[in-house]
Parts: C-alpha cells; structure tokens; sequence
C-alpha cells in the first residue's frame, strides 16, 4: 500500500542520511579495535599474539606496556612516557590488511599503542594474555587518536 503522505519518509529517513553523510566525511568513525581470542590459554606455553592491520594507513609503530604501570595521565612526548612503552617492536610497518606476530613478555594485562605515519595512535588497554593462548589484536578505524 502506498503513503499518502511520501514527505513522511523523507523526514524519517533524513536524519539518519544526514548522519551517516556528516560522519562518512570525518574520519573518526569505523569499529573500534579489539582483541580476538583465537585459543584461550591453557596456562603453559608460548602466548602467540598477532596484531592484524584493518585500517587504511600503515602501521609503522607498535608498543606493549603493563596496564598497571601505566599513569593515568603522561605527556606523551616525554621520556617517562618513552620509558613506560619502551622500544618499538616493529621491524617495520603492518601494511593494511597484513599481521604481524609480536612476542609478549609474559601473561597478564598489557596495554597496546599503535602508531601511524602522521603521529596519530590507538592505545588499547587491559589486554589480557594467558600462557598457551593465542590472540589478534584487530586495529579498525574507530580508535585513532590525536596526540595532545
């Protein structure tokens, strides 16, 4: 049955197509970044972790940090920070939709900081890694972040 009145679904269905058309243009919208666990740990043995490059820029640096040493707030440029992450344990970058295996340390919490060639980064936190598990983390587009 046809409407008698076709501007109702025009004013219906306008928001969501201005919403959709203002975020589409901006940037800051896509899934977040997640950790999928692939096998849960067993308690002993390697943790196998990946992180699978599912945005549309390069990787180029990626950091591991134990969630509890981490301050709630530090000036990203400064040698506390450089000490909080460490090196980066890249030997070069995750091109889009590639992965690339990292080693983690040991089993517990960690939070993850990955960085593009503009400066812009994803901090990922309280990933959790047990002894024998497997994991990926999936870096989307809804999780960059401008450095302050």
């Amino acid at each position: 049955m046809l409407s008698r009145r076709p501007w109702l679904g025009l004013a219906v269905l306008s928001p969501l197509a201005f919403g959709l058309a203002l975020g589409a243009g901006t940037g800051c919208g896509g899934a977040p970044s997640r950790l999928v666990t692939v096998k849960a740990g067993t308690g002993e043995g390697d943790i196998q972790f990946e992180v699978k490059n599912l945005t549309d820029v390069p990787i180029n640096n990626f950091y591991l940090a134990r969630t509890e040493s981490i301050p709630e707030q530090v000036d990203d440029n400064s040698p506390e920070a450089q000490n909080i992450w460490g090196g980066d344990l890249l030997s070069g970058a995750i091109g889009m939709g590639q992965r690339v295996p990292i080693i983690v340390p040991g089993a517990g919490r960690w939070d993850a900081r990955a960085v593009d060639r503009d400066g812009r980064y994803q901090h990922v936190s309280g990933l959790k890694f047990q002894a024998g598990g497997r994991y990926i983390l999936e870096l989307n587009e809804g999780g960059w972040r401008v450095t302050k």
